[in-house]
């Protein structure tokens, strides 16, 4: 009885960012298999690999405004999981990092608000408020991040540039280069 009341629930339309990645693919597999009567639709700057049957791709850079926008207008989401990330091994390219987790990050913000998005789930890193030494368990968005002095890394820090959008909807500056 509960597997069959499960394959009722749908979460509607559901666009996952990042939806080719490892964890983007993952939660749109899990999403399928979970809420089969939901729609699903999946960005990634690249949708050749980790694709799934019953799920629509989409080619998009986050950072390109109107490709964001127009994608919001065709897929329609009531939830958007923002799974999204430029990779912390291109520490040397900051702009880039800057453009995809922060300005990217806005811009899906803004089209979600746009479109009537219900939620937006956004994946941030466990190192916005770890260090290496300590481990947490159950944390969430109320927990203090690891930012200034205390957080060398730039990637981390446009991380939380993200989170702290999603949590006041305002825009950030770079002055943390």
């Amino acid at each position: 009885m509960a597997t069959q009341e499960k394959e009722e629930e749908s979460l509607g339309n559901v666009l996952v960012v990042g939806g080719c990645g490892f964890l983007g693919h993952h939660l749109v597999a899990l999403i399928l298999d979970q809420y089969p009567k939901s729609k699903v639709s999946a960005i990634d700057l690249r949708t050749t690999r980790n694709r799934l049957v019953g799920v629509s791709y989409h080619d998009c850079d986050i950072t390109d405004t109107s490709l964001v926008e127009k994608i919001f207008s065709e897929t329609k989401p009531d939830v958007v999981m923002h799974t999204a990330s430029a990779l912390p091994d291109l520490q040397k390219n900051k702009e880039l990092i800057w453009r995809v987790n922060v300005d990217g990050t806005h811009n899906l913000l803004k089209a979600a608000q746009e479109c009537g998005v219900k939620a937006f789930v956004y994946t941030s890193s466990a190192s916005v408020i770890q260090g290496t030494e300590n481990e947490y368990h159950n944390v969430d968005e109320n927990w203090p991040v690891i930012i200034g002095d205390q957080q060398p890394e730039y990637y981390t820090n446009t991380k939380v540039g993200g989170r702290m959008l999603v949590k006041s909807k305002q825009t950030l500056t770079r002055d943390r280069e």
